[in-house]
């Protein structure tokens, strides 16, 4: 959804649907939400200052064990639950 809307905003509907093809291309599994999930997403929102969708992207990175890629100083907030890998901020 990100993706597609930026893209809309930014530039045309064409490049989203080109955007959306190419990710699709790539080798990326699709998560559906379960209820541990949720409750682990639940707890960090309620612990931390995260917006839904940053809690439910550190929740299947803790559920997970994996790396939580990212550029967003919102998860540094994190560094005591989720192993955490900082792109370089803008």
């Amino acid at each position: 959804m990100e993706v597609f809307y930026i893209t809309l905003q930014e530039r045309d509907v064409d490049e989203a649907r080109t955007r959306l093809n190419l990710m699709g291309s790539l080798p990326i599994t699709r998560a559906e939400s379960t209820e541990s999930l949720a409750l682990i997403a639940g707890r960090l929102k309620a612990r931390c200052r995260l917006s839904v969708a940053d809690a439910w992207i550190a929740a299947m990175a803790q559920e997970r064990g994996s790396v939580l890629l990212h550029k967003d100083p919102e998860f540094d907030q994190l560094e005591d639950t989720v192993v955490l890998q900082k792109l370089p901020y803008k």
